[in-house]
């Protein structure tokens, strides 16, 4: 199947659209996002897929997303977590179930039946079915793409040549898209890949991000997939014919006052995320080490915690940046993880660094 067999057009110059990608079983920060925007059935909601698994209550949002689709207003896009009830039976399930909470888990759970009930991964299969076909009737026919006056949505990216073309795989798992070009002649909004997997100045920066010469905004905030995602919603408004963009994340960190001022004068961050986490280690102490990047070749200091030693070398634990935080006394900031010794990894605004532990 290619775009052109599944996809919608329509116009959205007449009302207020909201555009939000990868919610991943977070029911409740989708509601909490919704309200954010201030979200009613007046406004036109467009979900770039992306629904289901990695978050805890897929069943329930599903549910929850087809009541908003019976609004003639609210539409949504496949996306490739979405596909689950299409690959109960593939190879890499239940390999995939042991590193991420998936919709089988808590199909699994509502049944009370665990994978070693089942004699078989096809009577697991047709069980799950089974039971939940009205979960599967929901996300089983959803378009590939909406194509309007001056966007197009798409889960994960376009072909550069004749996009109508681009494959239902590509449209629905293509890496690095934000990074690449296409002829549509559109601005192609997209979710699929965090937006911090594209550093820009060498912050891990989870907002939306915007390639005005490529025409293609990613909206994936990297909500249940990075351990400082947040969800993020493109606001986009008609006057005449011209559109405004507005953006706005929700996330569910707690919140701490800062009680003593903190400034960096001068530094040079840098961020590294998925895929490249090799590193070659140096000296250090019980607070920092340092670093070589090795994809990268850059020469960083890395919290000392962060370092996972493998069977050929070193790696960093997860994305990584050395970027510290500049903040005030009386700002809230999001706590990421107050787990290190002598500093916190926070959130402000979308981006995440580190600060002393004694100015929270």
């Amino acid at each position: 199947m290619k775009i052109k067999d599944n996809y919608m057009t329509m116009s959205i110059t007449d009302r207020r659209t909201i555009v939000v990608s990868d919610v991943h079983g977070n029911i409740n920060l989708f509601k909490d996002l919704l309200l954010s925007v201030g979200y009613t059935e007046d406004d036109r909601l467009i979900i770039l897929g992306d629904i289901i698994d990695k978050g805890p209550n897929s069943i329930e949002l599903v549910e929850f997303v087809g009541e908003l689709l019976e609004n003639e207003h609210v539409h949504m896009l496949l996306g490739n977590c979405d596909c689950i009830f299409d690959e109960l039976e593939e190879d890499y399930l239940y390999n995939y179930m042991q590193r991420r909470h998936t919709l089988v888990h808590e199909a699994l759970d509502k049944l009370g039946k665990t994978l070693d009930d089942y004699e078989s991964q096809s009577d697991m299969a047709k069980d799950v079915c089974k039971h939940f076909s009205h979960i599967h009737d929901i996300v089983r026919d959803l378009p590939l793409m909406i194509e309007t006056e001056d966007f197009i949505f798409v889960h994960a990216g376009l072909d550069q040549h004749d996009y109508m073309n681009t494959s239902r795989y590509n449209a629905l798992n293509m890496p690095y898209f934000y990074n690449a070009t296409h002829d549509a002649e559109k601005m192609v909004v997209v979710g699929h890949f965090p937006t911090c997997n594209y550093v820009e100045d060498g912050l891990m920066n989870n907002n939306i991000k915007i390639n005005e010469a490529s025409c293609i905004i990613d909206i994936d905030g990297g909500n249940q997939v990075k351990y400082s995602g947040q969800l993020n919603a493109l606001i986009i408004e008609y006057t005449d014919d011209e559109y405004t963009l507005k953006t706005l994340a929700a996330d569910d960190y707690k919140r701490q006052v800062v009680i003593q001022d903190f400034e960096v004068s001068y530094q040079e961050p840098h961020t590294f995320t998925y895929p490249h986490f090799e590193i070659e280690v140096f000296d250090g102490d019980e607070y920092f080490t340092r670093a070589k990047h090795i994809h990268t070749g850059i020469d960083f200091m890395v919290k000392t915690e962060f370092i996972k030693e493998i069977e050929d070398g070193y790696r960093l634990k997860d994305d990584y940046t050395d970027y510290f935080m500049d903040v005030s006394i009386g700002e809230e900031v999001a706590i990421i993880d107050d787990s290190y010794l002598g500093y916190t990894l926070i959130m402000k605004d979308g981006i995440t660094g580190w600060v002393p532990e004694e100015v929270l």
